[in-house]
């Protein structure tokens, strides 16, 4: 059992800022091996969501998602919120978008399933300025490493999620690996 202490990344990715949800990815490091459990679904569109009227052309050129590949291949949102229940149950989530809390609403309230994980007004970003100042890493190095994530983005959610979660592993997890092991020998 992973603590809820760790915290989970999320992305969602959408048919324009004003549409509804296309995809929603999570990510999160194991502390007790730092290995990154992820999960990413496509989101099959509900008929009462009239996706076709939303749907915005750049936003699809921007993830590489077409309305085809929803209904081909989208997962209904009731598995969806299930899945998410299921592996979150207890977490607290954290986005890097204020417009992901909405969209992850649509897939729950579609379900009509309440979640059992709390998502968090803090941003993603927040969240790890706050980690490196606790633990004294170099804030240039966790910037750096940030504004290079944020170049290699894809506008996928599973991605997207996946970064954050690397960020928090070189800031936090590895940190404290290295705290247990201790400094270096010296010669």
């Amino acid at each position: 059992m992973i603590s809820s202490s760790v915290p989970v990344f999320y992305d969602c990715e959408a048919s324009g800022l004003d549409g509804f949800v296309i995809e929603i990815g999570w990510a999160f490091v194991n502390p007790s091996n730092g290995q990154i459990v992820s999960a990413s679904y496509l989101v099959r569109p509900l008929s009462e969501w009239r996706i076709e009227t939303s749907w915005d052309e750049n936003a699809g050129e921007l993830h590489g998602i077409s309305l085809a590949d929803l209904y081909a291949r989208g997962v209904p949102v009731h598995d969806i919120a299930n899945a998410m229940n299921h592996a979150l149950a207890g977490r607290e989530l954290y986005s890097d978008s204020p417009f992901d809390e909405s969209w992850l609403v649509q897939i729950f309230e579609g379900a009509g399933i309440e979640p059992s994980f709390t998502v968090r007004q803090t941003s993603a970003d927040h969240l790890l300025e706050k980690a490196v100042a606790e633990r004294n890493f170099d804030v240039r190095r966790y910037r750096d490493a940030r504004d290079e994530a944020e170049q290699n983005r894809r506008h996928r959610a599973h991605v997207d999620a996946l970064l954050w979660a690397q960020l928090w592993r070189t800031v936090v997890h590895k940190a404290r690996r290295q705290r247990v092991q201790g400094p270096p020998a010296s010669s």
